[in-house]
């Protein structure tokens, strides 16, 4: 939640921070839940078992990735702004 506290720093929409961060969140509760389900069912281990895990930790990956995309993209501008601020103030 520190993406959510800068991009009120720098003044930047929380919308889209709050969007990714949730959708990251999501995804993981989801893949926890599809993890605990399938070793119930599957207690030993099983080719198409393992392959939905995969896909499910695939999905959090590609989430996070995104999340990452909209972070730089929403915060990278206004930060690298107040960084030349402060680097130049203090040189």
């Amino acid at each position: 939640m520190a993406a959510l506290a800068l991009a009120a720093a720098l003044g930047v929409s929380l919308l889209p921070i709050l969007f990714a961060c949730a959708l990251v969140l999501a995804l993981e509760l989801l893949n926890s839940a599809l993890e605990a389900a399938l070793d119930l069912v599957s207690p030993d281990p099983h080719p198409l078992a393992e392959r939905a895990k995969d896909a499910g930790a695939g999905a959090v990956l590609v989430a996070s990735a995104l999340a990452l995309l909209v972070g730089l993209v929403h915060l990278g501008p206004p930060l690298w702004a107040r960084l030349g601020t402060w680097l130049g103030a203090w040189l």
